[in-house]
């Protein structure tokens, strides 16, 4: 399963990182676009979405990787900045980047922000999934040594993990985000079935997430993602601190209006 690099065309090697972010976009586009089609949206607007996702998310992971896990690196040699086949990616700079351009989108196209953020809100999960399949593939966003019976060993020197913790049992978090993407994908999917108003799936979304992937980088080993206040709290969770709290504020938001509407 660990394999960092895919396949090499000629000198030029595909990160599995790269490769399994656009095949998550590719197939959360897909899945956005039945759900779509069954309340009869705009598809193409969902396909947008995805061509826009793709674009925001190879620059905006590679951005926060540059500022975030390396940055004297890149202002040695600022051209190593475009070698994309070297990897270096953050998976949370893919979702900020693409979140703010499809917002900027749908405002562009006057859509009905509410109503697609929420096929947009249940369609995530799947690209989540894929693209820890990615992280585990390349060995990044790997958890701390542990003796617990659940764990995984990094046997490939050219892996992340491997590289730093060449044979040691390590907690499965690229696992850990993997299960969690799949139950929150079948939550999210009865909460758009019997959802009240627009909105409801993407607050649940943020909340959802942000609790999840708070849990989780506790028991990630990657120091190099960002963290603060003597290991105690990592760039990610800061980030889910915000999207936990937005989600909270827009659903109640949503809720009391919706009520009002009802009464």
């Amino acid at each position: 399963m660990v394999r960092p690099i895919l396949f090499s065309i000629g000198s030029v090697s595909v990160p599995a990182f790269f490769f399994m972010v656009m095949l998550a976009v590719l197939l959360a586009t897909f899945y956005g676009q039945w759900l779509c089609n069954k309340e009869k949206g705009d598809k193409v607007a969902i396909l947008d979405f995805g061509i826009i996702s793709i674009i925001a998310s190879v620059l905006g992971s590679r951005i926060f990787h540059i500022l975030i896990e390396n940055p004297s690196y890149y202002w040695e040699k600022p051209i190593r900045v475009f070698y994309f086949w070297q990897g270096g990616f953050v998976s949370i700079g893919a979702y900020v980047f693409s979140i703010v351009s499809i917002l900027i989108y749908m405002h562009i196209r006057k859509l009905e922000t509410l109503r697609y953020l929420d096929i947009a809100a249940a369609a995530v999960p799947v690209a989540i999934f894929f693209v820890r399949l990615g992280c585990l593939s390349a060995g990044c966003c790997y958890g701390k040594p542990t003796d617990f019976f659940v764990h995984l060993t990094f046997n490939d020197p050219n892996s992340t993990a491997g590289y730093y913790h060449l044979g040691t049992p390590l907690h499965a978090t690229q696992i850990y985000f993997m299960l969690s993407a799949l139950i929150m994908g079948v939550f999210l999917f009865f909460v758009y079935k019997k959802k009240t108003f627009h909105g409801q799936v993407a607050a649940c979304f943020l909340m959802y997430y942000g609790i999840t992937r708070f849990l989780i980088e506790f028991l990630r080993g990657d120091a190099d993602r960002g963290v603060y206040f003597g290991n105690l709290i990592s760039t990610g969770q800061i980030a889910m601190i915000g999207a936990f709290l937005v989600g909270l504020v827009l659903y109640m938001m949503l809720l009391k209006n919706h009520k009002a509407l009802s009464e």
